[in-house]
């Protein structure tokens, strides 16, 4: 399932994010542990529409972190100066479904989301 979302987990080294730009832009990408901790900040170009963004787990000093969820947050300025819009999506397995709840509630990979957060459901 893919959803609205910008917490993905880190596991085998490998962190996915899928990014959705309304412009060609060069994004400023930071990452952070689930305590808030930077982990990671870097630049990279971004193309009109979705793309998948993976982290490596490795840090700006070279550390390798930890396997767990981590957060990405992107912002983005285009060739001419201006801002540009990036949504952050994930992908990943739902866990659970809790119809107990109104909306119903998506576990997925520790998080929780509700229907309206689904952008699109993958076998």
């Amino acid at each position: 399932m893919v959803v609205n979302g910008a917490t993905a987990p880190l596991a085998n080294g490998q962190a996915n994010w899928t990014l959705n730009s309304t412009q060609p832009a060069t994004a400023t990408i930071t990452i952070a542990d689930a305590t808030g901790r930077t982990a990671y900040t870097g630049t990279a170009a971004v193309n009109s529409g979705n793309q998948t963004y993976t982290w490596n787990g490795q840090g700006n000093d070279g550390t390798i972190w930890p396997a767990g969820n981590y957060t990405l947050t992107a912002t983005a300025v285009s060739a001419s100066g201006q801002t540009t819009a990036i949504s952050t999506q994930i992908q990943a397995p739902v866990d659970s479904v809790d119809l107990t709840q109104t909306p119903p509630l998506l576990s997925v990979q520790g998080q929780t989301y509700t229907l309206n957060q689904i952008q699109q459901i993958v076998r």
